[in-house]
Formats: C-alpha cells, structure tokens, sequence
C-alpha cells in the first residue's frame, strides 16, 4: 500500500487501478501578528520613551496620541490605526502601548504584562525629566520623613528624661515633706513638753510665795495653792 499526500488528502494504492482517498484535517491558520514598536508614558499620557521593535514601524508617538480614543485608554482594550493596533498596558503609574500588526491574541497578553512588569523594574529612574522630577520628590519626602523621625526621637528622648527628671523630684519632694512632717512632730512634742514645764514651774513658784507668806505669819497653816496654768 502506498501512501500519497496532496494538499490535505491522503490517497491510499492498494493496488493498480484502485485508489481510496482519505481527508486529512487542515491545519487551522493563526494570523500572523507583528510587534513594531513600545511606547511608554506615564499616567497623563506624555511620552517618557520608545522602543522600536522594527526600524520600518510606520507609526509614531503623535499617531499613537492622535489614535487615543476620547475617552482614554484602558487596560488590555486595542484601538486601531488601519490594520494596526495599539494595545495599552498598565503597570503601576506607566502605560506601556504596544503598537503590532494585527492584534495580540489573549493567551499572549499575559505573557507580555509580566514581561513589561519585569521591564517596569528596570527602567532607569532618569527616564524623563518628569519621572526623574518624581523620583527626587518622592527622596526628597522621605529625607523629610527620616528628619521628623529623628526629631520625634529626640523629642521623646527629651520628654522621657525630663520624666525622669520629674519622678525624681516627685520622690526628692516626698522625702521632704515626710521630714517636715517629721520635724513638725518633733516641734509639737516640744512645744507642749515647753507648756508642762512652764506649768509645773509656775505651780511650783506659786508654792514657794504661800509657803513664805505662812512662815512669815506665825499659827498660818501650810496649805498648798495651785494657780492656775
């Protein structure tokens, strides 16, 4: 048996003069997409870079601004410039448009996302002047951001001492007023100790007068008189 193929059907010899035809499925077509070139802008839109892709791309970035629908761009949605598609990607704060022929079927525009996100991450920070003027903004926010952290720790450095401080006048401040309160007792202890003796004393001088004043009066009895304090 002999085997002939002709534009997608197989004939089958057995022998001569008996031939059996069998169709063969054809294979299906994929149209041919070409990749020309990548523009890269930033959120309004401008310009920050382009890649070319092929060095006869007829189109360029004011045919891609020109092509952009009025009501913007949107992720993974092509517009069209004749048999030409401009197809946005959007990563972070860039718009990454891939300008083909023909459009870019869906299972690819996945693998070309993660491949313009790993791009993203190496594009160079002067890119444009716009970026540049971004990425110094955004350095100049975060000196501002490690200065108020410094001052905030030093401040909090100076509260905790001046705490420090306090608690230990608060304790300075305790053990005085207990020894004034200590010595205030001591005082009080004196003074009426000062007001018994003061007492006895008089009692005492007053004793001694009557007991002249008997001895001077012959038959005068001794009587003990206390006066009062």
């Amino acid at each position: 048996m002999k085997e002939v193929f002709r534009g997608g059907v197989i004939s089958q010899r057995d022998g001569p003069g008996s031939i059996a035809t069998i169709s063969a499925p054809i294979p299906k077509l994929v149209p041919r997409i070409d990749y020309e070139r990548i523009f890269v802008l930033d959120h309004d839109g401008s310009l920050l870079s382009e890649y070319a892709l092929r060095d006869d791309s007829p189109f360029e970035y004011e045919d891609l601004r020109h092509a952009i629908p009025v009501n913007g761009m949107r992720h993974l949605v092509s517009f069209y410039q004749g048999e030409y598609a401009f197809t946005p990607f959007r990563v972070e704060d860039l718009w990454f448009v891939i300008l083909s022929h023909g459009v870019p079927r869906i299972e690819e525009r996945g693998s070309i996302g993660t491949l313009l996100a790993a791009m993203r991450i190496h594009l160079p920070p002067t890119l444009s002047p716009a970026v540049a003027a971004r990425e110094d903004a955004l350095r100049e926010r975060e000196r501002e951001a490690e200065a108020r952290a410094a001052i905030l720790t030093r401040r909090e450095q100076r509260v905790s001492h001046i705490e420090s401080e306090l608690n230990l006048a608060a304790r300075k401040l305790w053990d005085l007023e207990k020894e004034v309160r200590a010595r205030e007792d001591r005082m009080n202890a004196l003074r009426d100790y000062a007001l018994q003796m003061q007492r006895a004393f008089r009692e005492a001088a007053a004793n001694a007068a009557l007991q002249r004043q008997a001895e001077e009066k012959p038959g005068t009895s001794r009587t003990s008189v206390s006066l009062p304090p």
